[in-house]
């Protein structure tokens, strides 16, 4: 305790962390934070450091010794993903993905996410979808386009962003055929080995599914835009 600081302030400087406590757990609970990211254990840590100051003039062995070891833990959390980060190289098409398709990605979750998939060259012609059959695979489309028919008839071109993501992770049917219309840069990941990460990995499950949801979502503005102005050309 400092000379000429009053009690009350240490007091509330214990509450701002039972606050923060509170605070970190509502929003991990809420979807808001990640239980493996940053600002959770920056918050916990914070929180633990609050408390231990306002013990200074209420003081209690035994919450002081939890504060004291969830600081120790917090450290070590942090330092721990700092050097996991900063292992976790992306280059710049990885990064590139990430930033369009999946932000919510940490890099060493974005690094797994990579490791278990393939970047390839595409030939025109090379079909990603089959109209009818399972989707094995969840494909991004990163330079190229593709095309994409139903019952044969061309219906619409595909230029970036996900192809198979309504349907991958439950292998179910293909809505329609899609094929690359020219050479094309493409990153491919088996719907096996998205089940298997999901599984392992709550954290990577919320941020691949909220990703893919965003993809179709924007994909369906721009198709309604495209119809309305095509309607309104008409008239």
């Amino acid at each position: 305790m400092l000379y000429g600081i009053p009690e009350d302030v240490y007091h509330w400087i214990g509450y701002c962390g039972v606050a923060l406590y509170l605070g970190a757990y509502a929003l991990l609970q809420t979807g808001v934070i990640r239980g493996h990211g940053y600002p959770y254990v920056i918050l916990n840590f914070l929180a633990a450091s609050f408390v231990l100051v306002g013990l200074t003039v209420a003081f209690n062995l035994s919450s002081a010794i939890i504060q004291i070891f969830w600081i120790i833990i917090s450290i070590v959390g942090l330092t721990r993903m700092l050097l996991l980060d900063r292992m976790a190289r992306l280059n710049e098409e990885e990064s590139a993905l990430v930033a369009r398709i999946f932000p919510d990605f940490s890099r060493t979750t974005a690094r797994k996410f990579f490791d278990h998939g393939i970047w390839l060259d595409a030939e025109p012609g090379i079909r990603i979808t089959q109209e009818n059959e399972p989707v094995t695979h969840l494909t991004y489309l990163a330079q190229g386009s593709a095309d994409v028919f139903s019952s044969s008839e061309k219906i619409g071109t595909v230029v970036g962003g996900l192809v198979g993501e309504m349907n991958v992770m439950q292998k179910g049917p293909a809505s329609a055929t899609v094929r690359t219309a020219e050479p094309s840069r493409l990153f491919m990941i088996s719907s096996e080995a998205l089940s298997d990460l999901a599984k392992s990995d709550i954290e990577f499950r919320r941020a691949l599914e909220s990703g893919m949801h965003l993809d179709t979502r924007s994909k369906l503005v721009a198709a309604n835009k495209a119809l309305t102005q095509q309607k309104a050309a008409a008239e």
